[in-house]
């Protein structure tokens, strides 16, 4: 049991008696030894070791667990501790686990209620048929409502126990709202596929559809639109229906593009940020995301099936919504061109900045939420460009 023992030669004695409890002497051989103890043992090991003979020691503690063993007031108050330490632990696990369920339910309410705001842009719907959307999406704003004042209950002390009730509730509500619009969507595609004005082919959802509203046959003229370059015939990509894309003939767009694709490498290193902020701006945002998505997005489509947005996020671990906020920003710059040209059509893209400012100011954001918003909101300032196009033509 001895390290560091010594028993002749000079001895620091002041250094050895500060090591107590780890030091004592022992005295064989007619020779003084001074010795050290192990230092992977405990000062109250060490202490036990030196009274190992000391029979006052021994009996002390000897007595101590005799009282703790028959003390009934001492075990009950461990029991009392113990049980209040479980309970506490207990609830603080629920209310993780009642946080993260609440969380999907608020991205499955605000996911259904994007569908139906994208939807009430279309063209092709009634005065009818927007107006049953418009009760289903105050519905669902107010599901939203509800689920937002679950916070304010536990603020004001409701228990793990209440609060799951209240978000099992919640989330019955949705499974039968969400229900419902799927019925009211179904109605409108066969209305839609029966009129004489236009269809809707098989399989597809009149909720997630925006059509571009007098979208030009051909390419637009270079010229007729100053802060558009030649933009050719807009069309959504094959697995993402949110993702516009076109051709634009400008070699500018052409050069950003081609760069973007370069920079965009693994962990980041080609510093596509800074890029993005030196050479994004509103006028050429537009632009540069139809033909990304065009030529660049179809090639991450299985690794980023949410675009552009989702590439660049996925160039910084935490951060990635930094990277992308240089579009959001330019893009919330461009909607203002448009104010006045198609008020539904502005104010889908105006809800939908929204969704993505907010994901982006959140202490937790949710980056497929914000690419999605981002693709969303993009595809509706596409039409707008459109139809100003067109317009400015006429």
């Amino acid at each position: 049991m001895t390290w560091g023992t010594t028993s002749c030669g000079p001895v620091n004695l002041f250094t050895w008696s500060s090591l107590y409890p780890y030091n004592y002497s022992s005295n064989y051989g007619g020779q003084y030894q001074f010795n050290v103890m192990p230092s992977y043992l405990t000062p109250g090991q060490a202490f036990g070791l030196q009274n190992i003979f000391n029979p006052f020691y021994q009996f002390s503690q000897l007595m101590g667990a005799f009282n703790s063993n028959f003390n009934p007031f001492q075990n009950m108050q461990q029991m009392y501790l113990n049980q209040a330490a479980y309970a506490n632990g207990y609830a603080i696990g629920e209310n993780i686990g009642n946080n993260v369920v609440a969380q999907n339910l608020a991205n499955n309410i605000s996911s259904l209620k994007s569908q139906l705001e994208t939807a009430l842009t279309s063209d092709k719907l009634t005065d009818a048929q927007k107006n049953q959307l418009r009760e289903l999406k105050r519905q669902v704003e107010a599901l939203l409502n509800k689920l937002n004042d679950i916070s304010e209950l536990q603020r004001r002390g409701a228990t793990p126990q209440q609060i799951s009730t209240a978000i099992s509730q919640i989330s019955s509500e949705y499974n039968a709202l969400k229900a419902r619009v799927q019925e009211v969507a179904e109605a409108i595609q066969e209305q839609l596929a029966g009129s004489d004005d236009g269809s809707v082919g098989e399989g597809e959802d009149p909720a997630a559809e925006v059509t571009p509203g007098g979208t030009p046959e051909g390419p637009v003229e270079p010229g007729s639109n100053p802060s558009a370059p030649r933009v050719g015939n807009l069309d959504t990509v094959s697995f993402n229906a949110d993702i516009v894309a076109a051709d634009v003939d400008d070699e500018s767009v052409r050069e950003i593009v081609n760069a973007m694709y370069q920079k965009i490498d693994g962990a980041g290193s080609g510093r596509i940020r800074k890029y993005l902020e030196e050479n994004i701006t509103k006028d050429n945002v537009v632009e540069v995301m139809l033909q990304w998505n065009k030529h660049y997005a179809p090639l991450y489509a299985e690794d980023d099936p949410l675009g552009l947005p989702e590439t660049l996020m996925d160039e910084r671990w935490m951060t990635g919504d930094k990277i992308a906020k240089v579009m959001l920003e330019a893009l919330e710059e461009r909607l203002k061109d448009y104010q006045g040209v198609d008020t539904e059509v502005y104010n889908a893209a105006s809800v939908q900045l929204a969704v993505a400012r907010r994901e982006l100011d959140s202490w937790w954001s949710n980056e497929d939420k914000m690419s999605e918003a981002i693709n969303k909101a993009h595809k509706c300032i596409s039409i707008l460009m459109y139809e100003q196009t067109n317009a400015q033509a006429a």
